[in-house]
Formats: C-alpha cells, sequence, structure tokens
C-alpha cells in the first residue's frame, strides 16, 4: 500500500498526477487513477477471491479495455480512501454441524461476514462508490412467508474456536455469545447475525471486528433479546473505530435469531 502501515488500508492513501492502482481486496478489485482535473475508478467482483489479504499495486498505465467512470473536478482532491461497513441486511449463517445447548448453558460463535467498501476521495470527502467485497444472495428467514424478514445468506460458518477462524481482509468477525435460558434443549442449525446494529472496528493487524452479540433465549419465544456489547475480545487491543451501526434498536431489543429452535435431540430420536 501507499501508508507506512499497509495493513491498516482503510487509512486515507495519495496518487500522484498520473498514478494508478490497483488495490484487492478479497473477491474486489478497485482500480483509481489521478490526473490533472480528473479522478477515474473502476471496480470488477470476482467469483472467488485471488488473495486472502490486502494487495496493492501502482500501475504504469490504465488498464487496456477497462471502463472506467470519470469524476471532474477544478481542482481534484490528492488523496482516496477505502471505507469498509457492515451489510444493510442481517446476514444468515450455518453451524458446521447441529448445535445442542442445554437448558441454562451458553455458547460463542465467531461469525464472519463480507463488508461493503465505500470508495471516497479526501478533502473535501466525497463518495464516489459503495460496493460489496462479496456477491450474496438474498434469503427469507422466519417461520413463514408472513413472518420474519429478507437476510442476505452466507457460505460462511459459524465457529466455535477462534483460532479456528481464516485470516479474510474483506470479512469482519462478530463474537456471538447464545444463551439458553429456556427449560428445553435448544438446536442450532441456522442463525441470523444483526450486522446492521453493530458498529466495525479494525485493529493493528489489519482484521475487522464488530461489537460483540448477546442473543438471550427464553422459553419458546420466537424472538430473542439482543444485547450488544462494546467490549472487544481479549487479545484485540487497540481497536479503531471505523464505521456506525446503520440501524439503532433499543437497549435489550427482540432479535429473529433462530430458526427451528426446539426440533431437539430428544424429539429426533423418536422420530
Amino acid at each position: 500500500m501507499f501508508a507506512e502501515n499497509q495493513a491498516l488500508w482503510w487509512q486515507p492513501q495519495t496518487l500522484l498526477n498520473e498514478q494508478s492502482c490497483k488495490i484487492s481486496l478479497g473477491p474486489l478489485q478497485i482500480f483509481l487513477q489521478r490526473k490533472a482535473g480528473e479522478w477515474r475508478l473502476a471496480t470488477e467482483l470476482l467469483t472467488q477471491a485471488e488473495h486472502q489479504q490486502v494487495e496493492s499495486q501502482l500501475l504504469t498505465q490504465w488498464p487496456q479495455h477497462r471502463q472506467a467512470s470519470r469524476f471532474v473536478f477544478e481542482n481534484e482532491p490528492l488523496q482516496f480512501c477505502l471505507k469498509p461497513l457492515l451489510s444493510d441486511r442481517p446476514v444468515v449463517v450455518k453451524t458446521h454441524q447441529p448445535v445442542y445447548v442445554p437448558p441454562g448453558e451458553q455458547v460463542t460463535f465467531y461469525i464472519s461476514s463480507p463488508v461493503s467498501i465505500r470508495i471516497e476521495l479526501q478533502q473535501p470527502n466525497l463518495l464516489l462508490q459503495e460496493v460489496q467485497t462479496q456477491r450474496l444472495s438474498d434469503t427469507w428467514f422466519g417461520p413463514d412467508t408472513r413472518i420474519g424478514e429478507l437476510c442476505y445468506a452466507d457460505k460462511t460458518q459459524a465457529r466455535h474456536s477462534k483460532e479456528e477462524l481464516p485470516k479474510r481482509v474483506h470479512r469482519a468477525v462478530t463474537p456471538v455469545t447464545v444463551k439458553n435460558n429456556s427449560n428445553q434443549m435448544m438446536s442450532i442449525e441456522k442463525l441470523s447475525l444483526p450486522v446492521p446494529y453493530l458498529s466495525l472496528y479494525g485493529l493493528v493487524d489489519g482484521s475487522l471486528w464488530t461489537d460483540q452479540v448477546i442473543l438471550d433465549h427464553q422459553d419458546d419465544a420466537e424472538m430473542s433479546r439482543l444485547h450488544i456489547s462494546k467490549q472487544m475480545p481479549a487479545g484485540s487491543d487497540g481497536a479503531e473505530p471505523l464505521a456506525k451501526p446503520r440501524l439503532y434498536m433499543e437497549k435489550h431489543g427482540l432479535f429473529r435469531a433462530f430458526s427451528d429452535l426446539f426440533s431437539h435431540s430428544a424429539g429426533r430420536s423418536g422420530s
């Protein structure tokens, strides 16, 4: 990168006049060029990531056949900035295998979700484009077609150990603690991650993390009590705030986080 610390890719970067660059954030490729009185921008979303870490390079010239959007100025800004932010809908993920949480117990998952990128110019700040780093499909999350909400479906897994997380620059990790305060065995196969309600942070190693989510499930209610903690996990000191939540709810709001909660092991063994 062009900054002193290459890991902190969300910091402002400078391009000289007539310079071009290519930046890869997972599957997303960003092409930028600064010219006298003008900036050019192009993006491409690949089906798979070429690199899991951020990759950047200066180009000798603008790539042939690469169509660009042109932004013209009397005096063009000198810097650009790539600002990550979380999705505008909840993201539904699956566990590796069904997870059973006995009454009175709790479990913590570490779940990653792809971010979007705001491509901005600096001084003055100007948004050029907001683009997803990964293409997600739509899914309906709820007991039927009338009750529920439209979410994104992701192929990532809910992992029980932080050490199992692969390092992927375009994804933010959310610690999710599920508390089963009901009197039934709780089965978790799918989980809806409330990312629009979370803040986003960047760590010194270049990884992205969100607020911690605590989901308190009681009795056989369809909705869980959602608490958002600003306390970062151990070993993540020096977190830099990058984006505020897109949406806000009450301190202990209700959220539809699970489906098929109580198809528990006893019921299955008798089927």
